[in-house]
């Protein structure tokens, strides 16, 4: 193994660089100074007048700043879509609960009403609530018209039928 020297590099795979060939930071300097000419000369428009000048401005921050604030807003627009669709969900959901209560309410009436109607049903409310008993025979009248063609046409009140 090769010690290392302050003064002269060295490279276990023995090679060197061309920078490195200079012993002296002298040689160094002066061997830069010449390349700095020489790319001057060869393209002075390439040539930096103040290397420290502050870099001008460009317009990526702002135009990465406006994408951000268009994804940032189509994404509260989608998340407030899909919000608004869950309520309706929810809205629909309960409306259609209601819905089937109300047409199992309807066909309970419906029933309730057919038993009602029917004469059993009638004859029991009048015989349990109303203390009403059927009438006997001997207390019926028959009613009969004298004149049939004059009782169809003349009826009271000025009615025909």
């Amino acid at each position: 193994m090769n010690r290392r020297t302050a003064g002269e590099p060295s490279f276990e795979h023995g090679m060197r660089r061309a920078a490195d060939l200079a012993s002296t930071p002298a040689a160094n300097q002066a061997a830069n100074q010449a390349a700095n000419q020489a790319a001057n000369q060869a393209a002075p428009e390439l040539a930096d007048p103040d290397p420290i000048a502050p870099r001008r401005p460009t317009g990526l921050p702002l135009l990465l700043l406006v994408a951000l604030a268009l994804i940032t807003v189509a994404g509260l627009v989608q998340v407030r879509a899909r919000a608004r669709v869950l309520g309706l969900g929810s809205e629909i959901a309960t409306m259609t609960g209601e819905h089937s209560q109300l047409l199992d309410e309807r066909r309970r009436l419906e029933a309730e009403r057919a038993y009602l109607r029917h004469p059993d049903s009638i004859h029991a409310v009048a015989a349990a609530r109303l203390h009403m008993v059927p009438a006997a025979p001997e207390r019926t009248q028959t009613i009969q018209l004298a004149d049939t063609h004059l009782a169809d046409t003349h009826l009271p009140g000025g009615a025909t039928r």
